[in-house]
């Protein structure tokens, strides 16, 4: 079944075991608020999953148990919303608790890509590095579990395995696809910079962790002491991160204007973060670089110079938006829903869940791995398990987002 066929029967599932919930299949005359729901008025079709809640409970070939399509319907309510909703069980409450506050034990950042766990980024040193793991590996399957049939918190907490223990991963890009990783101490990334050829600076950021915006700060100042004329934000492999770093980062740039804005229900700006003019340390020209594996913290950077016209943003678009806040919400029988209540946009009002950044100058990126779902991919095996996606493998390149950045920045200074 395709994936947008599997979100379809969740989403209903869904409907019809809420219904059933609040007394869809009970008789009529002993609940009032459904019989009032039922009624013609905005939730007509209240009255489809009545009859279909009927014919599961009157007609399937066995007795359903009901409490496990609740949860899965559930589960699947929270799935149809973002990639980082989630509907947690009583354990995965007290996990989730127990963790928030913990340390990265992988050095994975992952996303969701075609159904797959998708490798964002990887901290350099890190467990996941050692383990022969790349950026734009596509995971098939966790402890013989397979990533298409889970969210993303699922697939984030199998990843949070005990320290030592080595975790199974089969990848569907590679020929030799199982790798053993084991969770251990990810150590912290240094700013990447350097001069290149006509005093261009060069900053590689990386996870913008708490902490990291000292550090990009002190890399910075070396690179405007020795004589930097223009400047090139290399953000690719930048992902997650924290967003008050983001923001800081960003702010070392501008002088003046939005940074970012945090955008509730209806579209509402809850809040509207504006640079300020004593944190401003250049007004070299800047050309940011991003991608796919550039999510988080670094898409605030990156919108913000291009919404502010402070510089150019040059590569592909982002794709993963990771820039949002989450709330527990708590159950009386100690589950939880784990829910996106508000977003980050840009400037210009585009949130990076849903449009990402486009750069003013597009370059694409042909060395990380596509999976594709179109009509050519292999038929479905006959035991009715899912046909398998198509990967098409990485090219080598030549840095040529990078090329196009130092000309970009090069043809500015001759303007100048």
């Amino acid at each position: 079944m395709s994936i947008r066929g599997k979100l379809t029967l969740i989403t209903v599932s869904a409907f019809i075991v809420i219904y059933s919930v609040i007394g869809g299949v009970l008789p009529r005359s002993s609940n009032p608020f459904v019989r009032a729901l039922a009624d013609p008025g905005p939730y007509p079709q209240l009255r489809i999953f009545e009859e279909v809640v009927r014919h599961i409970v009157n007609d399937y070939v066995e007795k359903p148990n009901l409490e496990k399509v609740r949860v899965g319907a559930l589960r699947g309510l929270a799935d149809g919303l973002d990639p980082y909703s989630a509907y947690l069980l009583p354990a995965q409450v007290t996990e989730y608790l127990a963790n928030k506050d913990k340390g990265d034990t992988t050095g994975l950042v992952i996303g969701q890509y075609s159904g797959f766990a998708y490798v964002i980024a990887i901290v350099p040193d890190s467990p996941a590095e050692k383990a022969g793991l790349r950026v734009g590996d596509v995971i098939e399957y966790i402890n013989g579990q397979a990533t298409r049939d889970l969210g993303l918190y699922d697939v984030k907490s199998l990843l949070l395995g005990p320290v030592g223990t080595p975790i199974e991963l089969s990848l569907i890009n590679r020929k030799a696809g199982k790798l053993k990783l084991v969770p251990g101490l990810v150590p912290s990334t240094p700013v990447e910079s350097r001069l290149l050829e006509g005093q261009i600076g060069y900053l590689k950021l990386p996870i913008l962790n708490k902490g990291e915006s000292a550090r990009v700060e002190s890399a910075l100042r070396d690179l405007l002491k020795k004589g930097a004329k223009s400047l090139v934000l290399d953000l690719r492999g930048s992902a997650g991160g924290d967003t008050t770093e983001g923001l800081t980062v960003a702010d070392y740039f501008l002088s003046t204007g939005t940074i970012v804005k945090l955008i509730g229900r209806k579209d509402k700006e809850i809040k509207s973060f504006s640079a300020q003019p004593d944190n401003d340390l250049t007004s070299l020209p800047v050309a940011a670089i991003v991608d796919r594996t550039t999510a988080g913290a670094s898409e605030i950077i990156a919108a913000s110079i291009l919404d502010n016209q402070r510089g150019d943003v040059i590569g592909e678009r982002t794709v993963f938006g990771m820039s949002a806040e989450q709330q527990l919400f708590k159950m009386d029988d100690g589950s939880a829903l784990l829910l996106t209540v508000s977003r980050y946009a840009s400037p210009a009002g585009k949130i990076f869940m849903n449009d990402g950044v486009m750069p003013n100058i597009e370059v694409k990126r042909p060395d990380l791995a596509e999976v594709s779902e179109d009509e050519n991919q292999p038929p479905a095996p006959d035991n009715g398990a899912p046909a398998p996606p198509v990967v098409v493998a990485p090219k080598p390149t030549d840095d040529v987002m990078l090329k196009k950045a130092v000309e970009t920045l090069r043809d500015k200074v001759k303007k100048s």
